[in-house]
């Protein structure tokens, strides 16, 4: 199945412009993450690494007193 794939996308022209979009739309993706990383508020990123810690226990609403 893999020998028909590779053979048919060799005979396709322009086929290589999904590999360089692929990989433009993946690095693209990872900056705008990282550049929003950067730009967060140092408190709002304490807050939200303290959100595993929170000792709130979960509310059942279907639990009879």
């Amino acid at each position: 199945m893999l020998r028909f794939i590779k053979h048919h996308l060799a005979t396709e022209s322009g086929v290589e412009f999904y590999g360089i979009f692929s990989l433009m739309v993946f690095v693209i993706f990872f900056l705008v993450v990282l550049i929003r990383i950067w730009k967060m508020k140092k408190t709002s990123i304490e807050e939200l690494s303290n959100i595993p810690l929170l000792s709130e226990e979960p509310i059942h609403q279907n639990e009879r007193p």
